[in-house]
């Protein structure tokens, strides 16, 4: 790898055009075999209704590839970090690999707006299905860049972008790894994904079906969200077993509580008291309602989704809270007060809350 740099450096100096695009040609077929085993190893693992997204640029053209209409840049504030990586020739390639994904946890929140727009599609009752805007983060213009700049809010397509594009700066060549985006064919979620010679593993901060690392990190628990698909020498393994060392894989304050929880099986008085303690972390609200889903859900109890909106600073938005009923009783979780409260859903107040947005259409949201 060094080799290759050394040689394409060379080039450049001595302005050897022709051999520098020969070198650079070999450089991407080199690593278009990577990305053709990963291919194989998602289908293997996760199912065939996935595609690999990818810069423009490149020569595969199989039908389970999809080139970005964005160009990927590494988000400003994040760029400091990278420089740093990139000179710190002490740190492990995969200890930087996880350093990045630390910090976009610890800086970041999830967009869950985006869901607010999502169509449902009940033309086939056998088959309902959710469809995803595209200008939602996917396929956007300036104007919608700009504005995700006076905000940390992001969705998974967008970390997905821009974490694939940090790893690769810290990548000398992408003969031997390369990081790409992934998602499945119904554009619902993307992650990034770390393939090479050594190993295959995907980097997902933000699966919202489960309590995302973007809100573990925040609450110093372990992280959750990485998963193996190849790594025969256990080295991305043993990275991030040796970054879980010292953390927990559940607040110790709410193991107690669930411990207590064994003997009355009072679940109003359970989660209460859960809210309580994530309250004194200050997190975000769509952390707060997936965790709170997670432990609702956990019980056996059905939760429903109401939206709340949010306005101020110029826009729009709505984040998620949660209704589930008890003993005939029906509870509301709002997510942005960090409460939970009987309720009459009938009476609910509808200039606050929205229920079932999915039914609807809405315009372009600017970011």
């Amino acid at each position: 790898m060094k080799i290759l740099k050394a040689v394409k450096n060379y080039l450049k100096r001595k302005n050897k055009k022709y051999l520098l695009e020969f070198v650079t040609k070999m450089e991407v077929k080199m690593s278009d075999k990577h990305i053709k085993q990963l291919y194989e190893e998602i289908g293997n693992q996760l199912g065939e209704n996935y595609k690999i997204i990818l810069e423009p640029g490149r020569s595969l053209t199989e039908n389970w590839i999809e080139y970005d209409q964005v160009e990927w840049k590494i988000e400003e504030q994040m760029e400091p970090l990278v420089q740093e990586l990139k000179r710190d020739n002490q740190t492990s390639f995969e200890d930087k690999v996880l350093k990045i994904y630390k910090y976009i946890c610890l800086n970041y929140i999830y967009d869950d707006n985006v869901l607010f727009f999502f169509r449902k599609d009940a033309s086939d009752p056998e088959n309902v299905k959710y469809i995803a805007v595209d200008w939602y983060g996917r396929i956007v213009g300036k104007e919608w860049i700009e504005n995700r700049k006076k905000h940390n809010r992001r969705i998974c397509y967008e970390f997905s972008r821009f974490y694939a594009k940090a790893i690769n700066e810290l990548i000398e060549s992408t003969e031997n790894m390369e990081a790409v985006m992934v998602g499945d064919i119904d554009n619902l979620h993307y992650f990034t994904v770390l393939t090479g010679n050594e190993y295959s593993v995907i980097l997902d901060l933000d699966d919202f079906n489960k309590i995302k690392d973007l809100t573990r990190l925040k609450l110093g628990l372990t992280i959750d969200g990485i998963r193996i698909l190849r790594d025969d020498l256990g080295k991305f393994q043993e990275a991030v077993k040796n970054f879980n060392k010292g953390r927990t894989l559940e607040l110790e304050e709410v193991s107690k509580i669930e411990e207590d929880f064994k003997i009355d099986k009072d679940y109003i008085k359970y989660f209460s008291r859960i809210i309580e303690v994530l309250r004194k972390y200050k997190i975000d609200s769509q952390g707060f309602m997936e965790y709170m889903r997670s432990k609702v859900e956990n019980e056996g109890i059905d939760t429903e989704k109401v939206w709340r909106k949010i306005e101020g600073d110029g826009e729009k938005r709505h984040v998620r809270c949660l209704t589930f009923s008890v003993e005939d009783k029906t509870y509301l979780i709002d997510t942005v007060d960090q409460v939970m409260t009987e309720i009459n859903i009938e009476d609910i107040d509808k200039n606050k809350y929205i229920i079932k947005p999915e039914e609807n259409e809405y315009p372009y949201y600017g970011g």
